[in-house]
């Protein structure tokens, strides 16, 4: 919109100074840090019936995190965690806890989905507007709608005849009951691995259709007792734990990047882990021709590693299939195979994952106008995904995304990175707010550009750019990787740190 053609703003419109789309963990962050800079101006707009996050949708049979609580939390929010890797249900609680320590609940808004962001140049403001018909102007947009939020379902021939429930694991029934049914779960990836072992003793038969081989790798998990789950909370404790996680998890990112010492040890780290993984489908699994299917044909880490105990064993049971043949189409009751084999079902899970950066027209869940009739939809579709630090973007001012392009964690706690990218908006809101003679701030184009380039040359030096295998985290699967950061997290930490306002176009 041109400042010849500002947008009207009606009675019926509400305005804040900050607009915070998401309540999941970076939305919640950034509402807590405006709080403590005293910018109580603002609102948290959610499309879900509740406010969580990914923890208050994901909420499937076996539903945990995968990095241990010590590191996947808030670092200045303690919690009595049960357990070394949380399940979903802690995790919501943990949610909970933050929104009602800080008041959070009063400043949100629910069943709220915003459809589009439209940059008013003549006011300086975003005109934000929202499927129910609510409308919104602010100074400010923080994004922090998650990358995994849009769920991936592939289109199979027939499922519109199938006369059972079908759903996906992103989005659960929880209303269909699936004790002693026969269950289909297709995709093997992290979800799948976590809701096969969680139902195979509860269903009379489950079939897994099962995709390309993943890494699985056991983990290291245990309860804490009632005195250990309380001493993890004082400060001093904590923290010591927080840091030796951290620098445990970030240590793991050399096995990702090719430095030149580390390529010289990487086909022995390789080897050595291909023969954990062979002694153990060797125990568990029977069939030589799935055995072969599951050990993968690509480079450690070029996909999201699983690390899961039970998820083997839960193969092994009498009760549970896998399928490597395809599917072929979904019939009236149950799946055909690619080898003619017609399987009855009462319920069909899709694991199949999520868009992430994959697939631009699902990044951004709503339309993003910025000066001069810019479209931040279309430009990320038609060309490279640009930003600056993964947070800004020129041609949006004032405009700031947590969890945007080259922001994603293939190796540690993605809460360091929020934690981290929540802090310097705020740091910018503080510095725009610090000046009067400034109305809005967007990153200077050949920073961005300069910025761009600099994380394609890590990235190229990555497992993940350079694995020749399809992954969410790539753009159209197999093109550049545009969710995950080629930087560990203290590269991404000290790049991030400082706020500096001559990075940025000041327009007053």
């Amino acid at each position: 919109m041109s400042a010849s053609e500002p947008l009207v703003t009606t009675e019926d419109t509400q305005h804040f100074e900050t607009v915070i789309i998401g309540s999941g963990f970076s939305g919640l962050l950034a509402a807590i840090r405006l709080q403590k800079k005293g910018f109580d101006d603002f609102i948290l707009l959610e499309r879900s019936p509740e406010l969580g996050g990914t923890w208050q949708i994901n909420s499937y049979p076996g539903a945990e995190v995968d990095i241990p609580t010590g590191l996947y939390s808030i670092s200045f929010v303690p919690f009595p965690f049960k357990k070394s890797f949380a399940p979903q249900r802690e995790l919501l609680a943990y949610t909970n806890h933050i929104i009602e320590t800080f008041g959070l609940r009063k400043k949100a808004k629910t069943n709220c989905t915003v459809t589009s962001l439209t940059y008013d140049e003549g006011e300086s403001i975003w005109h934000v507007e929202t499927e129910s018909g609510e409308k919104y102007t602010a100074r400010f947009i923080i994004d922090t709608s998650g990358v995994l939020a849009n769920p991936h379902t592939p289109k199979i021939d027939g499922a519109e005849r199938f006369a059972g429930a079908q759903f996906h694991a992103g989005h659960w029934d929880h209303s269909v009951d699936y004790e002693g049914k026969r269950v289909a779960v297709i995709g093997s990836g992290c979800s799948g691995a976590q809701i096969v072992p969680a139902m195979a003793d509860r269903v009379s038969r489950l079939t897994l259709f099962m995709g390309k081989a993943q890494w699985i790798l056991p983990r290291s998990d245990r309860s804490y007792s009632a005195i250990e789950r309380y001493l993890r909370t004082l400060p001093g404790i904590r923290h010591i734990i927080r840091l030796l996680f951290f620098i445990f998890y970030d240590i793991r990112f050399v096995a990702f990047r090719r430095y030149p010492l580390i390529s010289r040890v990487a086909p022995y780290m390789k080897a050595h882990y291909r023969k954990r993984l062979q002694k153990h489908l060797e125990k568990y699994i029977r069939d030589e021709k799935l055995r072969e299917h599951m050990m993968p044909d690509y480079e450690l880490g070029c996909r999201r590693v699983i690390p899961s105990n039970n998820y083997l064993p839960a193969l092994a049971k009498e009760n549970v299939d896998v399928d490597i043949s395809g599917i072929d189409c979904i019939t009236p009751t149950g799946i055909r195979t690619k080898e003619g084999k017609d399987i009855p079902l009462d319920i069909i899970v899709y694991a199949t994952g999520y868009y992430a950066y994959s697939n631009m027209k699902k990044a951004l869940t709503f339309q993003v106008n910025g000066v001069g009739g810019r479209n931040l939809n279309s430009e990320w579709e038609t060309a490279a995904i640009s930003s600056y630090k993964g947070i800004t973007m020129s041609g949006y001012p004032n405009y700031f995304k947590v969890n945007g392009p080259n922001t994603g964690s293939g190796h540690s706690s993605q809460l360091s990175y929020m934690q981290v990218a929540t802090d310097y908006i705020v740091q910018a809101i503080t510095a725009v707010k610090g000046d009067k003679s400034i109305k809005a701030i967007e990153p200077k184009k050949e920073l961005q550009d300069a910025y761009v380039a600099e994380m394609r040359e890590k990235m190229d030096k990555t497992v993940w750019q350079d694995g020749s295998t399809t992954a969410f985290y790539r753009k159209n699967m197999t093109e550049e990787v545009t969710s995950l950061c080629p930087e560990p997290v203290t590269g991404f930490i000290f790049s991030r740190k400082w706020f500096r306002l001559s990075d940025y176009h000041l327009l007053k």
